[in-house]
């Protein structure tokens, strides 16, 4: 089996296993392995991404390593990317590398946005609508916002 990659993707120094990239999908200086599905209108920049990943429709993902079995819900922004910040403001045009890691079997809800650095536990769950600002422990469940945030056992949340 081959790549299935829609004609209208644009793939640029990039490696592609046998995965299914859908329309309008970029994937720019990044790897993706097998049996993931990328899907419409989805950016991937500067990723390594593992065997049996989905990331969803209208995602953006920079500077990001995923792991196996990991899923991105639609139109989440994954951004390893940030600027230095000092009392004149953000410096223009000196980008800060700080890359996102999302371990093995970690689950990301629509609209989430993962700031730059934070790794997300093997198993853990970011609710659809949350920000992520810090790391996230193995099999934790994320719901929510700083500053109401609540991090909680993924095993409390399921048999409550």
């Amino acid at each position: 089996m081959t790549a299935n990659i829609d004609e209208s993707a644009r793939i640029v120094e990039s490696t592609i296993g046998q995965s299914e990239i859908r329309e309008h999908v970029t994937v720019h200086d990044s790897s993706i392995g097998d049996e993931c599905n990328i899907y419409e209108r989805t950016s991937i920049k500067k990723c390594e991404i593992s065997d049996a990943v989905v990331v969803n429709a209208g995602s953006y993902v920079e500077n990001t390593r995923i792991e196996t079995n990991v899923q991105v819900g639609p139109n989440s922004n994954i951004v390893g990317v940030t600027h230095e910040l000092s009392e004149q403001g953000m410096e223009f045009r000196n980008d800060l590398f700080e890359e996102i890691v999302l371990r093995e079997g970690s689950f990301i809800g629509a609209g989430v946005v993962l700031a730059p650095g934070v790794e997300l536990g093997a198993g853990s769950v970011v609710a659809a609508g949350s920000t992520v600002l810090e790391d996230v422990d193995p099999g934790k469940i994320v719901l929510g916002s700083p500053p109401a945030q609540r991090v909680i056992d993924l095993h409390e949340w399921v048999n409550r």
